[in-house]
């Protein structure tokens, strides 16, 4: 059975394809720079993240320090090395790259979007330090973490932000 998606402007359908099997396709021909897809992201928290049955651990992604699952359709747009769609991430959809005919793949160039993951994170990541306050710092740290600071190695949450704190306290202007 071919699921399609038409939301306003949208035309798309989950054909096979390399990711679970899945890819999504042109329902319709798209004109260059023409929106193709919203993402339609649902927000995660660590614990809702936990709660996922494994096989949804591939659609998750994180930007800005936050999490995020991926639903149907965007979950199965595949990569190619000449996509058919950019990626805008402020408004957290895909427009086309070039005129896409009817029946061919969406696909996104997947190393632009690791590229971008570790930016946002990178960039969260700074000012959550630089905020001097842990709470901040606790959502970008995995609860069995293990940090190497100057005077050692600290194995779990808790005693990593002893130590942050522990150096807030000693370097007052540390960024």
């Amino acid at each position: 059975m071919t699921l399609v998606y038409n939301h306003g402007m949208e035309a798309i359908y989950i054909g096979n394809g390399k990711l679970a099997g899945k890819g999504l396709y042109a329902n319709r021909d798209f004109k260059k720079g023409e929106l193709v897809k919203r993402w339609n992201l649902k927000p995660l928290t660590q614990e809702q993240f936990d709660a996922l049955p494994k096989s949804e651990h591939m659609f998750v992604h994180s930007f800005g320090g936050r999490m995020y699952l991926f639903p149907e359709p965007s979950r199965f747009t595949n990569h190619s090395a000449m996509p058919t769609v950019r990626s805008d991430y402020k408004n957290q959809c895909d427009y086309a790259l070039r005129d896409i005919r009817k029946g061919e793949p969406i696909t996104i160039n997947a190393t632009d979007e690791i590229k971008y993951e570790l930016d946002t994170f990178l960039t969260a990541y700074v000012g959550a330090i630089n905020s001097r306050d842990f709470e901040n710092v606790a959502p970008l740290v995995a609860k069995n973490a293990e940090y190497i600071f100057a005077n050692g190695t600290y194995k779990g949450q808790q005693a990593i932000q002893e130590e942050f704190e522990e150096t807030w306290a000693t370097i007052l202007d540390e960024r």
